[in-house]
């Protein structure tokens, strides 16, 4: 048996038909919603992703899943390169004014020695230095970072050039375009480089690499770069789910988990959190508690964005917390507008809301006023406070949401575990919702924190 390697497709070559159907079988999966598809109801489809064809083809950064899996059959198979592999393995990437926590040295040297993989490690663990340290270690190749968002474009951006002293670092996003061997794009604006860098470059990394796991433009981002035999995916949160996952480790390569946020509170890295999760009841006027075909948005409608009783605890926790702490910087996140403003208008003293539609000049306004404050200060958020927002200061953070998903549960943990003078403890509250999808949507969310490694008291 032989398998041909490209930096993009690899095929099983082999007679044995009954290991390829095996092998095809174990590399597909059913597709959420297929069932409702007109393809799919009508039978002219079997519902599933196949991530090896019964022709043995797949993506490369498969690859070593492939062979683990072959392993146990004891098959060794010959491994054939179809285009010309130009790989070093550099054993400096030090940065002056930084050293390396050992976890960053970990990732750094997994990430130019294996050339392909998706490096997980918490928020808060420094990934941007770890990225600066394989732009060191791999200096003088054509290199694209893609981005999601261009705040965390910015930032990187000025990290690298004004904290490490990197030159030849460009970035290219909507309101803005600086050319350079290295340069950051938003996913969004990545036709601007395609002539500079989509066949030159050698090395493609992706930050925040779990939000390229779904969608076309996404997906098709992290395919491209024809000639980038280094791919590298960053982000503190893996899909668990097995399509996405597999798309984006196809497109780059194995998953290597670095560290849990636990391995890092225990080390002093990242902030202990305190985390309670209190019991909510249904409202006192229940519009849904007699109906049992109600919808998620019916639901959410009701038992958060509107739960009257709800949001008058959310006020109260802040008050509390105002009332024992003399410069507390409280993050409260929601989903929707709506439950922004229906909490903004309850909430007395200096309380901030940063939306999506603020521009980056509006959004580090707000956030060093929050900061900066005289007296304890709110700051409400929408998603954008998820992701990319380094606000070292907060001390108290209240997840006033709700949601299931294990990505955003951790991610919005993350913002408020960065360490801080001022802190040797953060404290989160989160709920325990009723009715019908957030109260399973709440255990979920405990058995993330749970799984996370956090004691979780139930109030």
């Amino acid at each position: 048996m032989q398998i041909d390697v490209g930096i993009f497709r690899s095929r099983i070559l082999t007679d044995n038909q009954k290991l390829l159907r095996a092998l095809d079988d174990l590399y597909s999966f059913t597709v959420p919603g297929a069932s409702y598809t007109p393809a799919g109801r009508r039978g002219r489809w079997d519902r599933k992703k196949h991530f090896i064809s019964s022709g043995g083809y797949f993506r490369t950064g498969l690859l070593l899943r492939v062979l683990e899996d072959l392993k146990r059959i004891d098959c060794s198979p010959t491994i054939n390169y179809t285009y010309e592999r130009n790989l070093i393995t550099p054993d400096n990437w030090s940065i002056q004014g930084f050293k390396l926590r050992d976890y960053q040295d970990e990732a750094i040297r997994i990430c130019v020695s294996n050339h392909r993989c998706l490096i997980q490690s918490p928020t808060g663990s420094g990934k941007t230095l770890i990225m600066a340290g394989v732009i060191k270690a791999l200096k003088g190749r054509k290199m694209v970072i893609l981005f999601d968002a261009k705040q965390l474009l910015e930032q990187t951006y000025k990290f690298l050039v004004e904290d490490c002293g990197f030159d030849n670092i460009g970035l290219n996003y909507g309101e803005g375009y600086i050319y350079g061997d290295v340069m950051l794009t938003t996913v969004q604006s990545i036709e601007h480089i395609l002539d500079t860098h989509l066949e030159e470059a050698e090395v493609l990394m992706i930050d925040e690499v779990h939000k390229f796991s779904n969608g076309k433009s996404r997906l098709a981002a992290a395919k491209s770069f024809p000639n980038a035999q280094y791919r590298l995916g960053f982000t503190a949160t893996v899909p668990t789910e097995s399509i996405p996952l597999y798309n984006i480790e196809g497109a780059l390569g194995k998953t290597y988990t670095i560290r849990t946020t636990k391995d890092l509170v225990d080390k002093g890295h990242l902030t202990k959190p305190s985390i309670q999760m209190i019991s909510i009841d249904k409202p006192k006027k229940d519009t849904l508690g007699n109906s049992m075909n109600y919808s998620y948005e019916d639901a959410y409608d009701t038992y958060i964005v509107n739960h009257k009783e709800r949001n008058e605890k959310i006020v109260n926790i802040v008050n509390t917390i105002r009332s024992n702490h003399d410069k507390a910087r409280i993050l409260i996140l929601v989903n929707r507008l709506e439950h922004g403003q229906n909490l903004q208008s309850l909430l007395k003293g200096s309380c901030f809301y940063l939306r999506g539609e603020d521009d980056i000049g509006e959004r580090y306004s707000t956030i060093r006023r929050f900061i900066s404050c005289s007296e304890s200060s709110v700051l409400l958020g929408t998603r954008i406070l998820e992701t990319g927002v380094d606000i070292r200061e907060i001390t108290h953070f209240i997840n006033a949401r709700g949601l299931k998903s294990p990505i955003a549960t951790i991610q919005a943990l993350g913002r408020s575990l960065r360490l801080h003078d001022d802190k040797d403890q953060v404290f989160i509250y989160d709920f325990m919702d009723q009715g019908r999808y957030l109260a399973a949507h709440a255990r979920k969310r405990y058995n993330t924190y749970k799984r996370e490694g956090h004691k979780v008291e139930l109030l």
